[in-house]
């Protein structure tokens, strides 16, 4: 009997294996957009949305829903310009609000972290494009309740939570990047790799800063709720050009629906190959990069939402400057990040790991001037620092993708998302509780944990090219004597 069940399951092993596509390096497909506009629309809707309008309407409703104010001391809060009216109350509805905003970033990433163990494996046998299409539905329907919420005013902040739920269980941003690099890997050479995946960036900066840019004035214009209905729109049509016009990237690519996705075999496989013994301390490389990567990410998630109230706090900043400083430190990353990859890496041959090293570098030296700033010029002086700042993810993800095998590629990239994944469950209540301990004293003492965060970051990735150089360095038969 227990040989029967032996074999049974080296039959399903070896069926399952059959199914995997072959994955090799392709010759690659000449340029064409295919992940760019859905990722510039999806970040142009998340600009608008999260900078602004509901920022704005989740103060007030705590103001007035869960600390019992009245309607006239808590109304300036959806003004899109910050008024002296409000400083009385700033400090305490800034504690709730951020504690409302903790709970439900820790709901809406719960899914993500389990499914981002599944879907990179997955992916190899049942292509990209699904990584980027379900989540969009996902975001795109969580977009929408978030329009209903805010028509509904006798509903308090607590309310905004459910509205996670759908962005949460189709996989979220971490599930949609993935794919996105998946499918970037997947149609470039290992010469173009570096170059489309800075492209790709860009255009999600371009989003980002365009989304600041009109946020303040569309909010002027046509309300908080009209506003977040043209958001929910964006979504639908990053949606639906993914789903209509985007080919899929992997040849032979299989149907499979979600009972496909929950299988263990996947985890296992994905663990296997990215924890398995390799020549030349290849798996610490793999490692150092990955985890360097992912505390990236873990410091982007920290300060989502923070800056906007630190910004409020130490500099009396209204809607209006927040934007702006928003719109323009994201062009000065954009201007970077393509200057760096397109001209300054071409022509003098820097490599991936060391332009990442100078990336995090000034990302510390720019939060650590951002921690003590008192004065709107040293926010400025911080983001110009940090120039190149926004290079590191889309090099460490170019350099893995070099140095592994190619069928090895989306396994790895799936280990950053379960990471990376993980990220959103820690990262808030650890900033939020800091800057919630520390408001009073120091609040930039948020900015300095960052800054600490990328100079670990940053000696990680030295750590790897001492290793890299080790690997190939020459070795030396001593001379014998006769």
């Amino acid at each position: 009997m227990a040989q029967e069940n032996e074999n049974e399951n080296q039959l399903t092993e070896s069926t399952r294996s059959s199914n995997i596509n072959t994955i090799s390096e392709l010759p690659g497909r000449p340029f064409g957009i295919t992940m760019e506009f859905p990722l510039f629309v999806t970040m142009l809707a998340v600009s608008r949305r999260t900078g602004t309008a509901i920022s704005n309407i989740i103060l007030y409703r705590t103001c007035v829903h869960s600390l019992n104010h009245t309607v006239e001391e808590c109304r300036f809060f959806l003004a899109p310009e910050r008024t002296n009216e409000t400083t009385k109350l700033e400090e305490e509805v800034q504690k709730y609000a951020t504690f409302v905003q903790t709970v439900k970033i820790v709901i809406e990433s719960i899914g993500p972290a389990i499914l981002s163990m599944f879907l990179g494996v997955w992916s190899d046998t049942h292509g990209r494009k699904p990584l980027v299409v379900w989540p969009l539905l996902g975001v795109a329907m969580s977009s929408i309740l978030v329009v209903i919420y805010s028509m509904m005013e006798h509903l308090g902040p607590w309310w905004f939570v459910l509205t996670a739920i759908p962005f949460g269980l189709t996989g979220g941003f971490s599930v949609i990047f993935t794919g996105a690099f998946c499918y970037i890997s997947d149609i470039t050479t290992t010469k173009t790799r570096s170059l489309r995946m800075t492209i790709l960036e860009a255009a999600v900066s371009a989003g980002s800063v365009i989304g600041s840019l009109l946020s303040a004035h569309l909010l002027k214009a046509i309300g908080n709720v009209y506003l977040l209905l043209l958001v929910a729109t964006l979504y639908v049509i990053a949606y639906a050009f993914t789903n209509v016009h985007l080919r899929e990237s992997l040849n032979g690519a299989l149907p499979g629906g979600i009972c496909s996705v929950l299988d263990i075999l996947l985890v296992k496989e994905m663990f296997r190959e990215c924890f398995k013994r390799r020549p030349n301390n290849l798996r610490t490389q793999l490692l150092l990069v990955t985890v360097a990567n992912s505390l990236s990410v873990f410091m982007l998630y920290g300060l989502f939402g923070l800056s906007y109230m630190y910004t409020r706090e130490k500099l009396h900043w209204a809607l209006k400057d927040y934007t702006q400083y928003s719109a323009i430190t994201t062009t000065i990353s954009f201007t970077g990040s393509f200057f760096g990859v397109a001209v300054l890496q071409k022509y003098l041959s820097i490599g991936d790991l060391a332009f990442s090293i100078v990336a995090f570098l000034s990302t510390a030296a720019e939060y650590t001037v951002k921690a003590f700033a008192a004065k709107t010029w040293h926010m400025y002086l911080g983001s110009a620092i940090s120039l190149f700042g926004g290079l590191s993810s889309p090099l460490l993800r170019s350099f893995i993708s070099k140095i592994m095998p190619v069928e090895d590629i989306a396994k790895v990239f799936a280990l950053m998302c379960a990471i990376e994944g993980i990220s959103p469950l820690i990262s808030p209540p650890l900033y939020n509780t800091l800057y919630e301990y520390t408001i009073t004293a120091f609040p930039g003492a948020i900015m300095l944990l960052t800054s600490v965060i990328s100079t670990v970051c940053a000696v990680m990735l030295c750590f790897t090219v001492y290793y890299r150089w080790y690997a190939n360095a020459p070795t030396y038969e001593p001379l014998q004597i006769n």
